[in-house]
């Protein structure tokens, strides 16, 4: 089967990631020294990220500068159905510091009755909240998750959710030396190695419910589809090209995401909830 990859609509949302990069740019954040009981390593050991047993300390100040910078490039950019209005922006300038924290917290958490609760009181829809919000809190959690990633062994992480904060991968990686599979956090950066065998969503060894499906003019992308959980993961396979930014390629492989969910799959959730 053919699978385009090209998308007249990623330009914009190209964009709007560029302009988020530039964001983290101008983020003069330098993440404390953060120690790791032998309580949380255990805890972690067991399949508890990191995330729901530390935070890192967000100063409210900061966090509301960044999610101004991102609310405006969602503005300017459009990259998705639910756009921030002036009104709405101009209501996240007029947060107080109490409530800027409050929102910071909830964010980093990704608590998502927090915010709901803030969504309401924004008068603003739950969806686009949680856009601007987990933009907002990447740059943290990414420079959290660095700190922290050289005290763990991620070779003893065999969970199917980020180890650092617990999101779901949005993609993966087949490694050009051995074609490991290393999935892919994009709300932290993290990478960790998981069985070449299986579905990280549901964990089902199934081998008669996974299938792939690889685009012929494109032989490096992959969409591996679960038919026990009907969900899909878009992979890489740098055994066919060089190494990769998987959050770029994210973007490229939007028909992916498109062609598997006419066919009834959905994108992989499996979060853990901090």
């Amino acid at each position: 089967m053919q699978v385009p990859v090209k998308d007249s609509n990623v330009s914009n949302l190209a964009n709007f990631h560029l302009e988020l990069l530039e964001i983290k740019d101008k983020l003069n954040f330098v993440s404390p020294s953060v120690d790791i009981s032998s309580e949380v390593k255990n805890k972690w050991l067991e399949g508890t990220p990191i995330l729901a047993e530390l935070q890192p300390i967000v100063e409210a100040e900061l966090f509301h500068e960044i999610l101004l910078d991102v609310a405006r490039a969602c503005q300017k950019w459009q990259p998705g159905p639910n756009v921030p209005s002036k009104d709405i922006i101009s209501k996240i300038e007029k947060s107080n510091e109490k409530e800027i924290q409050s929102l910071a917290n909830a964010a980093i958490k990704n608590s998502r009755n927090d915010i709901k609760k803030w969504a309401k009181k924004l008068e603003i829809s739950k969806d686009l909240l949680e856009f601007l919000t987990l933009n907002s809190s990447r740059p943290f959690l990414q420079i959290f998750a660095s700190e922290v990633l050289a005290k763990l062994d991620l070779n003893k992480w065999t969970k199917g959710y980020c180890p650092i904060c617990g999101s779901s991968p949005v993609m993966a990686r087949l490694t050009k030396d051995k074609g490991v599979r290393k999935l892919y956090c994009s709300c932290c950066e993290t990478e960790w190695r998981y069985s070449r065998i299986g579905c990280p969503f549901c964990e089902s060894k199934d081998s008669a419910k996974i299938s792939f499906i690889r685009s012929e003019d494109y032989k490096q992308y992959r969409l591996y589809l679960c038919d026990e959980c009907k969900s899909y993961l878009k992979t890489v396979d740098e055994r066919e090209c060089s190494e990769t930014d998987l959050f770029c390629e994210d973007l490229a492989t939007m028909e992916f995401d498109r062609l598997a969910i006419s066919e009834g799959y959905q994108r992989g959730s499996n979060r853990y909830y901090v």
